[in-house]
């Protein structure tokens, strides 16, 4: 090994390859800086007169004391908000995620109506436009989920123009897939007659438009850009108010003429978005997509993720639907008792929906500062660190979430008590209340388990998250059809509670034994 620089100063070199971080550990973490830096052996011999790499490390290890070091932390604090500043703004973000629905409900118990909804609609009406939005929801739900990882997996590498050909190209999947079900749909009823021509128009009609709608946001999703989501439902919102209230165009006429108009402004900013991705991308390293076996085989459980939530939102209230009523025309017929109080439990799940980015951004702040703090050695100290958090956050939770479901109740008991509002007094007028409670404790199980299966996605086991929501789905539809059928329709919101149950023990199990061998898990995510 060569022991003087000849001529050469390497201190300049050592300070850039160090440039940032923290103080090697040994010779051999700066021969890996070095190799980092692109020094090969062939290098190391010509332009600096040492063997190899190895050698050039051992002597520039002798620079490790000309510079002062930054403190080792994944973390930049000193460019985080305080802890109570951030808590607040983390809430307000998963709050903005689930304001669209938030938007919908609000206006449906107002005044009667929303986008895609409507009180006063005869049940038969009520009924095809349920059955539309909820194949809308489960047919984009999928394509959602795999545009929101991979399309915000190049943005954060920002690779922009994979990112525009990965969107743009799941996308695409996504609309192919409503316009094959919708055409098998179409057929169906052409066949078997299912229903008659007008309200078969009506269910398809909501289908397409609120399929198209949901795969539109589902790019501002992955934008992280909640607030704007929320503009364009209350856009929507005034737009049906102007055209039904002010205009008096017939429901659900008016809702179509809203989402026309929503779907098209969408599709516009839409494609511009993905355009300037590419035309402002400067610094991609690459712009050919994955090849589609590829992205099938890596985005296949995110699809699979999606497609069983959505299915197990909507099953319960299917399930009740469908149970023996006297005199119900068709197999489902929509039930007003049960959904009033399933949209007042929304209300709940809405608020409840704001812990979830608190909850992933919290742990993750921790995990990235205590992994550099703690030596190979306390791996033990490390993981009890995490799950003793874990343990604090979930109580927290655990009361809040009681204090949350309480106080909706009680909004309801004060209007009702404080005002004659028609549509407080029907919460009170069946087993509405009873359905509340039930749903409202159900969709506050599953807003943890939501929260565990986040966690479980960020360390890529992906499977645990699909296998939990699966068996979920399952115990929805089994212990729902049981009890309905026994008991009467309104006990099918106990598989939602069973199914709640199940997503969240499973999912906090595995949560739970991961953070048991978390040093494992930690490494091996990556």
């Amino acid at each position: 090994m060569q022991e003087e620089d000849n001529g050469n100063n390497l201190e300049p070199l050592y300070l850039e390859i160090t440039k940032d971080r923290g103080k090697p550990l040994d010779f051999w973490e700066i021969a890996a800086l070095l190799e980092i830096y692109g020094i090969r052996d062939i290098d190391a011999q010509k332009e600096f007169g040492f063997d190899n790499v190895f050698d050039m490390a051992k002597y520039m290890h002798r620079y490790k004391e000309v510079k002062e070091y930054p403190v080792k932390s994944l973390n930049t604090w000193e460019e985080l908000p305080p802890l109570g500043k951030r808590i607040f703004k983390n809430y307000i973000r998963g709050l903005a995620f689930a304001m669209p629905m938030f938007v919908q409900i609000f206006f449906t118990l107002s005044i009667g109506y929303a986008i895609w909804s409507g009180i006063n609609l005869d049940q038969t009406k009520a009924t095809v436009i349920a059955i539309g939005t909820f194949l809308a929801l489960i047919m984009t739900g999928t394509s959602a989920q795999a545009i929101g990882r991979k399309g915000l997996f190049y943005l954060k590498q920002q690779e922009m123009t994979l990112a525009a050909n990965v969107t743009k190209l799941l996308l695409i999947i996504g609309f192919v897939i409503v316009l094959v079900v919708g055409v098998v749909l179409i057929l169906f009823n052409l066949f078997f007659e299912v229903l008659p021509a007008y309200y078969f128009f009506i269910l398809i009609m909501f289908y397409l438009l609120l399929s198209f709608l949901f795969l539109s946001i589902s790019v501002y999703y992955m934008f992280e850009e909640y607030l704007k989501i929320l503009y364009y439902f209350l856009a929507g919102m005034v737009f049906v108010y102007i055209t039904h209230s002010l205009l008096h165009v017939r429901l659900p006429e008016a809702q179509f003429m809203a989402l026309v108009a929503l779907d098209g402004v969408l599709a516009f900013f839409v494609y511009k978005k993905i355009y300037n991705l590419k035309k402002n991308d400067t610094a991609s390293e690459g712009e050919v997509a994955p090849r589609m076996s590829m992205l099938f085989y890596s985005l296949m459980p995110f699809y699979l993720y999606g497609l069983f939530f959505f299915i197990f939102l909507v099953t319960d209230r299917i399930v009740a639907w469908s149970a023996n009523v006297p005199a119900k025309p068709y197999f489902i017929w929509f039930n007003v008792p049960y959904e009033v109080g399933l949209d007042w439990a929304l209300i709940a799940l809405v608020l409840l929906m704001g812990f979830t980015e608190i909850s992933i951004h919290e742990f993750m702040y921790r995990i990235n500062d205590m992994v550099v703090k703690y030596k190979y050695k306390e791996y033990e100290l490390f993981n009890k660190k995490i799950h003793l958090f874990f343990k604090q956050f979930n109580t927290i939770y655990l009361i809040l979430s009681i204090i949350i479901i309480f106080l909706v109740y009680y909004i309801i008991y004060y209007i009702y008590k404080n005002t004659d509002y028609l549509f407080i007094k029907n919460f009170f007028n069946s087993f509405t209340p009873f359905v509340y409670w039930i749903a409202a404790v159900s969709y506050a199980f599953m807003v943890n388990g939501l929260m565990n299966a986040l966690f479980i996605f960020s360390f890529s086991r992906q499977g645990l998250a699909v296998k939990s929501i699966l068996i979920a789905t399952v115990v929805n539809i089994l212990v729902g059809l049981i009890l309905s059928r026994i008991f009467g329709l309104q006990y099918a919101v106990f598989g939602l509670f069973a199914g709640s149950v199940v997503f969240w023990w499973y999912s906090f199990s595995y949560t739970t034994n991961m953070l048991k061998k978390l040093e494992f898990y930690y490494y091996s995510s990556f």
